[in-house]
């Protein structure tokens, strides 16, 4: 079965069942409310879109339908994510909108997914957050048991792994190398940080024979022939990561003696 049809199977498995316990919809409570954007019109959608690696927009058809209230309570909830909301007919039409929507616009990908209201029985905010959250996917994706999902399901199958234990040193400027490079590499390579302290990835770890005393460690792993190579550099720049990706998608530096599984195995 293709990743892709698991992610789609995991997607409604989570929609679906609100006990399911991998997903939790923790609620931020905090004493400033950030209202949504509001969308006016098809430029200023294409603008919000374009400047998150992860846009969400509420696609309003009917501002009576009693399903719109949760998307006001998600607003309030988690403010970690940035909104738009629009009920414009010239926007609606623009993105082929026929029914009442959450979407989100996933830059690493170039991926863009509708959960459709009506389509689901008995939706809710809890609902709407699992679709968000097992389809977060940014330039560097932090992996756990909920994004998972979403990083399996992508078309990308070449994925650029970091395992760190705990914080890295100058993380925020190493991160900010690893995005850099992610953005190069925009639909070739997805950038996803592994911690190594949360013990859903603990099967990651043991899957690379990583121990916690080898990290912080950089890994590219392609999901269709399960070949991988370990980055030697200690120096973790764009360019040179740029350029260890382009190695290994060309075939020129894969290690002659990558490892292979027998059956496909999830990170």
């Amino acid at each position: 079965m293709a990743w892709s049809n698991i992610g789609i199977i995991l997607m409604v498995c989570l929609l679906k069942n609100s006990s399911c316990s991998e997903v939790l919809n923790t609620t931020i409570t905090t004493e400033f409310v950030r209202q949504p954007t509001v969308l006016q019109d098809v430029s200023a959608a294409k603008d919000f879109i374009s400047s998150n690696d992860f846009a969400i927009i509420a696609f309003v058809k009917d501002s009576e339908e009693p399903e719109v209230k949760h998307f006001y309570t998600l607003f309030k909830n988690h403010p970690e994510w940035d909104f738009a909301i629009s009920t414009s007919p010239e926007v609606l039409q623009h993105f082929k909108i026929e029914s009442t929507s959450l979407t989100f616009f996933r830059q690493v990908d170039n991926t863009r997914t509708d959960l459709v209201l009506k389509e689901y029985q008995q939706i809710d905010t809890a609902k709407m957050y699992r679709f968000l959250s097992i389809n977060e996917l940014r330039w560097v994706t932090s992996y756990n048991s909920v994004t998972a999902v979403g990083v399996m399901a992508s078309e990308i199958q070449v994925h650029l792994l970091l395992f760190v234990n705990n914080k890295l040193e100058n993380e925020e400027e190493t991160l900010k190398e690893f995005r850099e490079a992610a953005k190069e590499l925009q639909g070739q390579v997805l950038f996803v940080k592994v911690d190594a302290l949360l013990k859903s990835n603990e099967r990651s770890m043991a899957y690379f024979k990583l121990q916690k005393n080898d990290l912080p460690k950089v890994v590219i792993y392609n999901t269709e022939n399960e070949t991988k190579q370990f980055f030697k550099d200690d120096e973790f720049t764009a360019e040179r990561l740029k350029t260890f990706c382009l190695g290994f998608l060309s075939g020129d530096s894969i290690d002659e003696d990558s490892e292979k599984n027998e059956a496909k195995t999830e990170l």
